[in-house]
């Protein structure tokens, strides 16, 4: 199964200010560059970097896989271990050489940016405030979540840009102290969210699984697990859908005892 494309996004995330970055399709799955050179590649959502020598004192004791039949063992990178993560790319990237340069192909708009692409409609240097992104994504279930989190979680979101090429433009992501609780992706008309879920929380979350609607369950089994967790990405359209986005977050983090 190919890797979910706000996967891709997160890592090229976590790699940002090591220097240009981004991503494309590539063997059915997706390669990661750092300044043009081919630095990971990313098959069903585990990030994947080649054994070069210079990653041996760094990464020797990771376990190994091909990613993909007829290919050499790449080391399996822990996505969630940011420091390591960006050391091996750093790595890497020194001893890669840029590959032979090839006529670029004309960008297609992703799938529900409308008219005009998101991140041309706000690039990088004009950050959208909120209500600019609620006028895009023009669906009230973005706000009906936008207040959730505020009297839930008492927390307010922080608009971020992302440079990474699979889903490119700024985005909303909300934290409680240092841990993730979501990222929005936006859309025309709708949102992508994506929760992950560690190894306890996927376990109860499996045992619930009888009350969640009949295309969760289905997206649920068709995302690979990552070191027994699950990196879930759910397009919200509708209140229902919207519903158990807020069921995950539940899962994933308590709410304060002060929260109304």
């Amino acid at each position: 199964m190919a890797s979910s494309p706000d996967f891709v996004n997160y890592i090229c995330e976590q790699l940002e200010g090591l220097g240009a970055v981004r991503s494309r399709k590539m063997f059915g799955e997706s390669m990661v560059y750092l300044n043009d050179k081919p630095v990971l590649i990313i098959c069903n959502d585990q990030p994947m970097v080649k054994m070069l020598p210079c990653l041996e004192a760094l990464l020797g004791d990771r376990p190994t896989q091909p990613p993909y039949e007829g290919a050499k063992d790449h080391y399996l990178l822990d996505p969630d271990d940011r420091d390591t993560l960006r050391q091996a790319v750093r790595l890497a990237e020194e001893v890669t050489p840029l590959p032979k340069k090839r006529s670029p192909k004309k960008k297609e708009p992703a799938p529900g940016e409308g008219p005009v692409p998101w991140d041309v409609a706000w690039p990088q240097q004009m950050k959208p405030a909120l209500s600019d992104i609620g006028a895009w994504i023009n669906n009230p279930v973005f706000e009906e979540f936008l207040r959730w989190m505020e009297e839930t979680y008492l927390v307010e979101p922080s608009v971020e840009f992302s440079r990474c090429s699979m889903d490119r433009g700024w985005n909303v992501k909300y934290k409680k102290g240092s841990r993730a609780l979501c990222a929005l992706y936006v859309r025309s008309g709708w949102f992508t969210a994506m929760v992950t879920l560690g190894a306890r929380e996927a376990a109860g979350l499996e045992a619930l699984l009888p009350t969640f609607s009949a295309p969760f369950r289905k997206l649920y089994e068709k995302t690979p697990p990552f070191n027994g967790g699950k990196w879930l990405v759910m397009d919200v359209k509708k209140p229902e859908q919207l519903e158990e986005v807020q069921r995950l977050i539940q899962m994933k983090a308590k709410p304060p005892r002060n929260a109304s």
